[in-house]
């Protein structure tokens, strides 16, 4: 009797402990997956720098005076704007349906809240001007970069007032540091006092108006600086009209800024 007894229970302990070994392994293999993905999160949050500048968006009615400008006041390391999205967004209220490029857009009534913005892309390009009307295209990457040498600027012509040739200037091949600005301004050009140039652009002739942009309703010819961070229709937004910017750290999914900027007349 003791002995089909003691046999009764070595058979009911040994399940028991299989059990408990699995249950010890399953709790060790969960920990180590958990402290692994810990460990995943924590190195993306340290390779994430920080940010802050200064944001300027201004809307004069025409291209003299208008754009957008950021300079940087502070960084906890170089950032090459390669890494980097600048996001914006805004809405507002249709003033006029006159001098848009946005086919849909000129369809809205005045008064109708409208949406608008982009996203700048480091390395990709978003402009495409043509200097003048009906001659060369260029191609380049807004906003461009300030504040730092560039390599060659001094054997080019009013590098200042052209930076879509210089490609260091691009946005995706200079990095921000403590003082380099970043701007992005609407298209245009008038004839000097000798007649020589051409008349055209932002709000030549007519405030608020895209002239040679119009002819092509929803299929513009070109995208200004302006047009290639704020979005189609940024010429609605009037002072005080609030604009959200986003600077985006792409290598960690960071956002690392966010800012918004009134809108203002010059």
């Amino acid at each position: 009797m003791n002995k089909e007894m003691e046999c009764r229970n070595d058979t009911a302990v040994s399940p028991v402990i299989g059990v408990m070994l699995m249950l010890v392994v399953t709790i060790i293999i969960a920990a180590v997956v958990s402290g692994f993905a810990g460990g995943l999160v924590g190195d993306g949050s340290k390779n994430a720098p920080s940010l802050t500048m200064d944001v300027k968006i201004s809307n004069t009615g025409t291209w003299v005076g208008s754009g957008f400008s950021a300079t940087v006041t502070g960084v906890s390391e170089s950032i090459p704007t390669k890494d980097l999205k600048i996001v914006t967004s805004w809405k507002t209220k249709m003033k006029n349906n006159l001098g848009t490029a946005n086919e849909e857009l000129s369809l809205v009534s005045n008064g109708t809240i409208i949406t608008g913005g982009n996203t700048s892309i480091g390395g990709a390009a978003n402009v495409n001007v043509v200097e003048p009307p009906g001659s060369s295209t260029f191609r380049s990457i807004a906003p461009y970069g300030f504040g730092f040498s560039t390599a060659g600027q001094a054997a080019i012509s009013k590098s200042s007032e052209r930076p879509y040739i210089i490609s260091e200037r691009q946005f995706g091949n200079y990095t921000l540091t403590p003082g380099v600005s970043l701007s992005a301004k609407p298209y245009g050009s008038k004839q000097d006092g000798t007649g020589e140039g051409s008349t055209y652009g932002y709000g030549i002739g007519r405030p608020y108006a895209y002239p040679y942009v119009d002819d092509i309703p929803g299929n513009p010819k070109y995208t200004d600086p302006m047009q290639a961070v704020l979005g189609y229709g940024w010429e609605q937004l009037r002072s005080g009209d609030i604009v959200t910017v986003k600077v985006i750290h792409v290598p960690s999914g960071k956002t690392i800024m966010t800012k918004d900027v009134a809108v203002t007349e010059g």
